[in-house]
């Protein structure tokens, strides 16, 4: 905390006091109206645009849908609101944000009862690449988490906030949540939602140290201090709830790398030399699925089983897909 104090103080001329971080960060302070309108059609045009980049598997829209997403507001907002000890404004920042998430994951939920036929779910890597989280997601959060709290104390580097809602998913990945829902596919969900709740957490922890950093508890007309305590209390508690899935989900995914690693070596032995070809070995939710390719009768099944649970415990199902369609469990 004492490094970002100093980098705050070393713009000192350049930082933005707390009227116009609260201006920003507050839809009740100032063109009401005007704010929550804004918040609103934002909300829904990113939510729409990022559902359909992710069942469409289109990076650019899912980009687009980041930089336009207000979602980060107000999360930046309880965690100023837990800085300056005001139990008014996080109450309005939760009730915002709560609401926001529920319209994001509603229109999501839409899309996966209407469009998730266009590409399986197990194949789209806007989906798969977002409902595995890990503690590596949950540090790189924190520091775009940093990077964004720093940007809004700032009035000389606010124009990294883009890069800021790039590199932490928010809508995105509550899409996700909606449209696997929706599907039925609630282990994809889940896993989905935990990405997004480790996001919204580390921008908590983040932003608070960032804003107490900048003083701005000393700025605050209004100040509780039993609130404050209470807030950081809870995202702290918050946080560390997130660690034990977080880490449960790390050591699983680092053994299913193990996996599909001695899978994919096996089924390139098993082929080599019989003009058949392995086209992907991948992970589909706990199942790993061997593809391959070729005409003519396939090489010796048992082989291929007998090389894999070598290496790959009997609880992980393990499935060969041929060209034909033909599904064979191992």
């Amino acid at each position: 905390m004492g490094w970002i104090a100093r980098a705050i103080d070393a713009g000192h001329d350049y930082r933005n006091p707390l009227a116009d971080v609260e201006d920003g960060l507050f839809v009740d302070i100032g063109a009401r109206r005007a704010k929550v309108s804004q918040f609103w059609m934002l909300l829904i045009l990113s939510s729409t645009i990022a559902a359909g980049g992710v069942v469409g598997d289109s990076t650019p829209a899912v980009i687009g849908a980041m930089i336009v997403a207000p979602l980060a507001t107000p999360i930046y907002g309880v965690a100023l609101a837990t800085v300056v000890g005001s139990s008014q404004r996080l109450r309005a920042a939760l009730t915002l944000l709560v609401a926001g998430v529920a319209v994001n994951i509603a229109i999501g939920v839409l899309a996966g009862l209407v469009l998730t036929q266009r590409m399986p779910l197990d194949a789209n890597p806007q989906i798969t690449g977002r409902t595995a989280p890990s503690m590596l997601d949950l540090l790189v959060a924190v520091a775009t988490g940093v990077a964004g709290a720093f940007a809004l104390t700032r009035r000389d580097v606010s124009n990294i906030l883009a890069g800021v809602a790039i590199a932490i998913s928010l809508v995105p990945v509550l899409a996700v949540v909606g449209i696997t829902a929706g599907a039925g596919r609630f282990d994809l969900a889940w896993g989905a939602l935990l990405l997004f709740l480790t996001n919204v957490g580390a921008i908590l922890m983040a932003g608070a140290v960032v804003f107490g950093a900048a003083g701005y508890q000393r700025e605050a007309v209004e100040r509780d201090p039993r609130i404050a305590r209470r807030a950081r209390a809870l995202i702290a508690v918050f946080v560390i709830a997130l660690i034990v899935p977080l880490s449960v989900a790390s050591w699983r995914t680092s053994r299913y790398e193990g996996w599909v690693q001695a899978t994919t070596k096996a089924a390139h032995a098993w082929v080599d030399g019989t003009g058949w070809d392995v086209d992907s070995v991948r992970l589909s939710g706990d199942d790993i699925v061997i593809t391959v390719l070729g005409s003519g009768d396939p090489p010796s099944v048992e082989e291929l089983k007998a090389e894999v649970r070598a290496s790959v415990p009997d609880h992980v199902p393990v499935v060969l897909v041929e060209e034909n369609g033909t599904t064979t469990d191992l």
